[in-house]
Parts: C-alpha cells; structure tokens; sequence
C-alpha cells in the first residue's frame, strides 16, 4: 500500500471510531466563560458599555483559571476595544500588553497581530503615528500574510503614512489592503482602504480621483450599514466637490453627513457638518 493509501485509510478508521463516541461536552467552567461571554457581546451590541467590561472581565477569569488561551485572548481583546471606547486607553494598552508578552498558555500569533492592531488605532488615537506604524509593522510580521487581521492591518499600516503626512506610501499600503481583502468578510476592509485612498488623493490635490474612491467606500459603507462610515465618506466627499468649487454638491453632501450624525445621536459629528454646511 502506498503511502498516500494508509493515509486515507488511517482516516476513515479514525473518523469511524469517532463516530461512535459522543463528543465530551464543555468542561463546566469553559461553559460558564463562555455564557458570560456571549452576555457580555449582547450588552456590548446594546450600548451597555460598563456592563459588557464587567462580563467580559468575568469572562476572562475563568477562561484564566482553566487557562485556555483563545478564551483569554478573545476576551482580552474585547475588553481593550470597550476601554478604548470608553475612553480608557490605559486600561486598554493593559489588556493589549498581556496578550503581546510571551505567557503560559501561548497565544496564537494571530491573535497577537490583532492585540498589535489595536495598539495602532490607540496611537492613532493619542496622535502618536510614529508608534502607530511601529506597530502596525510588528502586526504585520505576527500575522505572516495569513490571518484574519492582514486586510486590517495594511490599511492601519496605510493611516500610519497617513498620519505622518507621507501620502504615496499611505496609498501603496491602501492599494496592498484593497488587493488582501478578497473575501466576502473584506467588504469593510475594502472601505477602509477606498477611503484612506480618497484622503490621501485629497491631500494631493487629486479630487476627482478621491470622489471616485470615496463614492465606492460610500456604496460599500451603506451595504454594510454602517453609520459613523457613511458620515466620513458624505463628509470627505462634500469635502472634495467644495475643493473644486461645486458649492451645490458640496452642500448636498454635508446635509446628507449632518442628517446621518443627527440620526446616529453623534453630537460632534453634527457640529462638524454644520460647520461645513455654514462655510458653503
């Protein structure tokens, strides 16, 4: 028999003495973290923010206890992003640190170059672009051009350049994330990446190239329904009709942006559209 016959034939015996042997059910801790869990999304997906950082730390403890790692990242993970959002970056980076150190149990990589993602948009977010692209940089050889974050993280590697005022590597890095977003999970990375493409062709004094890219950000964006998206895309476009001296589009742009803040509770937004309304 071959060697490729005692493989297949291995298998199929293996999977025929699976067959008849139920699978053991979770252990009653695993159960627990992962009920919690499951609480902590819901209240997340409510606007219930405290309430889901406290799930999700119960979450994590016992996920701890029992040390099952992708309990502990996943969990992790999740309790950076509802501190960031909170407006905790200190706890926040806490959480990110724990998973990038090298502890028992092992994380995977791939988990890793997501905690390194969100390191990104903290820095972004504290305006440091230095460490933004140090550590895009360091999730993009953590993900080895196979995982989840790579589309992600490219297009966090391009508002790095972005955010350093180097707008031809921004859309190098923004034409990499395009071509890495492939599947249909991509369709928000694909935006992302449209949309950092038509900021930086504004930069550049390229605005019709920049209302192409953004007009297919915003048709993506509103496929996916997503509002703070759909803002930026109205709120760049009415951006870039007003460069060219299209007051009137402009003006449609910015009362559709101003429309979609007021709509979605978002105060500063609104400011920031009236604003530019008020200009035009």
């Amino acid at each position: 028999m071959t060697m490729r016959g005692l493989s297949v034939s291995t298998f199929a015996i293996v999977l025929v003495a699976c067959a008849g042997q139920p699978q053991p059910e979770p252990a009653r801790t695993q159960r627990q973290a992962i009920a919690l869990n499951q609480s902590a999304r819901a209240a997340f997906e409510r606007g219930n923010l405290v309430r889901a950082r406290q799930l999700y730390e119960q979450a994590l403890a016992a996920d701890a206890s029992i040390e099952n790692a992708e309990g502990i990242a996943l969990n992790a993970l999740s309790l950076a992003h509802v501190h960031q959002l909170l407006g905790e970056p200190d706890a926040a980076q806490r959480y990110l640190d724990r998973l990038l150190e090298d502890t028992a149990p092992p994380i995977l990589r791939a988990r890793k170059a997501e905690a390194a993602a969100r390191k990104v948009q903290l820095a972004l977010g504290a305006g440091d672009a230095a460490a933004a692209q140090r550590w895009a940089e360091t999730g993009l050889t953590l993900c080895a051009n196979a995982c989840a974050a790579q589309a992600a993280l490219l297009n966090l590697r391009a508002r790095a350049a972005l955010a350093r005022a180097d707008n031809s590597a921004a859309l190098e890095w923004a034409a990499r994330a395009l071509s890495a977003a492939t599947d249909e999970r991509g369709r928000t990375e694909r935006a992302n990446a449209l949309r950092v493409t038509g900021e930086a062709r504004l930069v550049l004094g390229e605005q019709r190239a920049a209302i192409q890219a953004l007009d297919q950000a915003l048709a993506l964006d509103q496929a996916l329904g997503l509002p703070q998206r759909i803002y930026s895309d109205l709120m760049l476009l009415g951006r870039a009709h007003a460069e060219l001296g299209e007051r009137e589009a402009a003006r449609g742009y910015f009362r559709r942006s101003l429309a979609v803040a007021n709509a979605a509770k978002d105060a500063d937004g609104a400011r920031q559209a009236q604003a530019a309304l008020d200009k035009e």
